[in-house]
């Protein structure tokens, strides 16, 4: 149950010219980032706004994020973060001198709803013309941009639907979509193709000087919180979306091995189902460092949120972590269990 262009790649099925995924059955992924970024370009450029005070119009839309379509069991899950910033040129009618400014978007997810986004805007001089041209601005465009980005979202999905000739899901299930077929292919598969034995290269010794640091994640899951504290305790669940060997059990002082020996630790305290903390390192760290990894699950608002705290994590290993976080955990348990989705 892998990612496009991460781990195991018997689980991830390619386009290909002579045949088909029947039904879209198993995990397929495209990447919709560029027509994304092209059609809010089109959409965001260009705009005038033209009153009895000021006179201003947009250019140069720049996005940054990325957009992913995945067809898994006759479903369509489609993943978006995207940072848009437009810069803008306009007048107060009464001043002569120009100016210039940004709008910045930045955080456009599948968490929130199609409106439901943050809007920053800067000037280049923010002086007294400069505010009162800044705060027209954002009363007139904001009712806009409200209505042109989710016109994006809304096309995507039709494009996206077209294309894998899917129903999208009407409402979101916090049912494991049927996991005893997917434990079933990857018991089958394992079998059939034995993952060659790795040797770890020699720990390194720890070291008293190693810096380290820490970071927070939030992330909503479409689930109750007891499924979402199952999916990261529970090793059958665990292999479905790790997709290969799962150690691990929702016990006090057990210890756990995941992805091929890669991560490793104890689970430390455990609140079921609001609660998980974890000693927790990459097998690469110093020996004997572990990271102090804590999960608090709440329900809020009909949507299950974990919010996620680990701190001392060596310094250079900091980005990897957060990624592998989202990249490994996150998204893989809202593609394989439906937990996350339009």
């Amino acid at each position: 149950m892998a990612l496009k262009g991460q781990g195991d790649p018997r689980w991830l099925v390619q386009e290909r010219q002579d045949g088909k995924n029947v039904n879209n059955w198993h995990w397929t992924e495209s990447d919709y980032t560029n027509w994304a970024k092209n059609r809010l370009a089109e959409l965001l450029d260009g705009i005038v706004i033209d009153t009895n005070k000021i006179h201003v119009t947009t250019k140069d839309c720049t996005t940054t994020g990325e957009v992913t379509v995945n067809t898994r069991k006759g479903k369509t899950i489609l993943f978006y973060e995207l940072d848009v910033t437009v810069k803008w040129t306009g007048e107060w009618k009464d001043e002569v001198e120009e100016r210039k400014g940004t709008i910045h978007l930045p955080y456009i997810s599948e968490e929130n709803d199609d409106d439901d986004f943050e809007i920053k805007f800067t000037t280049d001089k923010d002086d007294d013309i400069g505010y009162k041209l800044k705060e027209h601005l954002k009363k007139e465009i904001t009712p806009l941009l409200k209505q042109r980005v989710p016109l994006m979202l809304k096309e995507l999905r039709d494009n996206t639907v077209s294309k894998t000739q899917l129903k999208l899901k009407d409402a979101p299930s916090a049912k494991v979509l049927d996991k005893e077929e997917v434990f079933e292919a990857l018991k089958t598969a394992d079998k059939a193709n034995p993952q060659p034995t790795t040797t770890s290269a020699p720990k390194k010794p720890s070291t008293p000087s190693i810096s380290t640091s820490s970071f927070t994640m939030k992330e909503k899951f479409l689930c109750s919180p007891e499924d979402l504290y199952a999916s990261i305790l529970d090793a059958n669940r665990v292999k479905a979306y790790a997709g290969g060997d799962a150690d691990i059990s929702p016990e006090v002082g057990k210890k756990f091995k995941l992805f091929g020996g890669s991560v490793h630790g104890e689970n430390v305290e455990l609140e079921r189902p609001s609660k998980i903390v974890q000693k927790w390192r990459f097998s690469s760290w110093p020996e004997g460092h572990y990271s102090n990894v804590v999960m608090e699950i709440s329900n809020k608002s009909g949507k299950t949120l974990l919010t996620l705290v680990q701190s001392g994590v060596p310094e250079e290993d900091r980005e990897k972590t957060e990624g592998g976080w989202k990249d490994n955990y996150f998204r893989r348990i809202k593609g394989v269990f439906g937990y996350g989705s339009l």
